[in-house]
C-alpha cells in the first residue's frame, strides 16, 4: 500500500464487469474447473450486449472425452453452481458451449479475443433467429 492506496501490478486485460463487480476471467475457469470430473478446460468470457445492458458470461467447455456427448443444461447448472460456491453468488452464467479446443498462441496463450468475437456473433445471430421466428 502506498499512500493509503493498493496499487495492482500485472495485466487486467482478462477482467470483467458483471454486474458492476469486476472479477478475472481466470478466478472464473479456476471455479468452474472443479465443476465436474469431465472437464478438462475452461474459458470464460464476458460478452456485451449491442443493446445495451449488462455483460453476459460465457463460459466455453472443453471435455475430458472429446466424443462424449453431455448434457449442455446440466453442464451450466454445475458452473453456475461452482461459481456461486467459491465466487459470488450473484454471478450468472448465460450461455455455456462444449468446444473441441481452444485457440491458442504459439506460446499457449489463450486467444480470448478471437473467442470473444466468435462467441458475440453466434448469440447476434441466435438473438436475431429467435426474433424472426
Amino acid at each position: 500500500m502506498v499512500g493509503g492506496y493498493y496499487i495492482v501490478q500485472g495485466r487486467a486485460d482478462d477482467t470483467m464487469n458483471l454486474g458492476g463487480i469486476k472479477t478475472s476471467s481466470v478466478e472464473i475457469e479456476r471455479a468452474c474447473s472443479t465443476a465436474d470430473e469431465s472437464v478438462q478446460e475452461t474459458a470464460a468470457l464476458s460478452i456485451k450486449e449491442r443493446s445495451g445492458g449488462p455483460d453476459q458470461l460465457v463460459i466455453l467447455v472443453v471435455l475430458k472425452d472429446k466424443s462424449a456427448h453431455y448434457d449442455v443444461d446440466l453442464l451450466k447448472r454445475k458452473l453456475q453452481k461452482a461459481i456461486q460456491n467459491n465466487l459470488n453468488p450473484l454471478f450468472k452464467v448465460s450461455f455455456v458451449k462444449v468446444v473441441s479446443e481452444l485457440p491458442r498462441t504459439a506460446s499457449n496463450k489463450l486467444l480470448r479475443r478471437i473467442l470473444r468475437d466468435q462467441m458475440q456473433e453466434e448469440l447476434t445471430q441466435t438473438k436475431t433467429k429467435a426474433v424472426l421466428d
